[in-house]
């Protein structure tokens, strides 16, 4: 045992020590061989800096997972692995290992619906909750596995629309249709005026009956119409006239 372990054992209180031996000898009849890899004289030392600093949750933790994956899970992520540990046990140990630290963090922010969100959604739900937190939890609760990685393809272009609340709450609706819906047409449904279409009804496009090939245009054209100036137009069309006939006059008896 190294100087620094022993310093670390023997400046921690009688009753982290004790916390310590006995989960040792509780993960020698259930971690056997865990523990003979690791080394009881190795083994302890960790388990009391883990215990001092995290309590009961990282004594939880490794009894849960054993001494191999619970120890190497709080050392790395901190009182947020500890409880992930303690709550979801392996299903936590191996989030944490695929996911890593954001895992460890949502699930500090967000609690468990966010770790079942992530098992659900390996990979995909981690990146819809990072982008729109409770809303995108609630997106995630109808949708299976496919929808999740279209929607989690489409977040970038979601929040820049600045209406990702009521693009999430469409999901949150109509579920998969939805998010296949947006990775389809994701080339031009996020354009204002689309978009707009779309949220104020979208039964009509989810259902095929309307088409976002043909209704862009009309709803662009409406939408450019709105926002012209014809004050300005029309002065700026009688001053060309007037310029033209102008220079009609100037040039004729030029011509002459």
């Amino acid at each position: 045992m190294s100087a620094i372990l022993v310093a670390v054992v023997l400046a921690q209180p009688a009753a982290v020590k004790q916390a310590a031996r006995e989960l040792v000898r509780f993960l020698e009849t259930r971690f056997a061989r865990e523990v003979a890899e690791e080394g009881v004289e190795r083994l302890e030392p960790r388990l009391v800096r883990l215990i001092a600093a995290h309590g009961d949750d990282a004594a939880a933790a490794v009894r849960r997972v054993g001494p191999r994956l619970g120890v190497r899970a709080v050392e790395s992520h901190g009182a947020a692995g500890a409880r992930m540990l303690a709550r979801w046990g392996d299903d936590g140990a191996r989030l944490l290992a695929d996911e890593g630290e954001p895992a460890a963090r949502l699930f500090a922010r967000h609690g468990d619906e966010a770790v079942e969100a992530m098992l659900r959604h390996p990979g995909a739900g981690a990146r819809v909750i990072e982008a729109f937190g409770d809303d995108g939890m609630r997106a995630l609760r109808g949708v299976g596995r496919d929808g999740a990685a279209q929607l989690a393809g489409v977040a970038p272009s979601v929040r820049g629309t600045g209406r990702a609340a009521e693009v999430l709450a469409v999901v949150e609706r109509f579920g998969d249709r939805a998010c296949g819906f947006l990775w389809r047409n994701k080339g031009v449904v996020f354009g204002a005026a689309v978009l707009a279409a779309f949220l104020s009804d979208p039964e009509p496009y989810l259902a095929g009956v309307k088409s976002l090939v043909v209704e862009p245009a009309k709803e662009l054209g409406a939408e450019a119409a709105r926002r012209t100036d014809w004050t300005l137009a029309v002065v700026v069309l009688l001053v060309l006239g007037a310029m033209i006939v102008g220079l009609r006059l100037v040039l004729r008896p030029r011509a002459r």
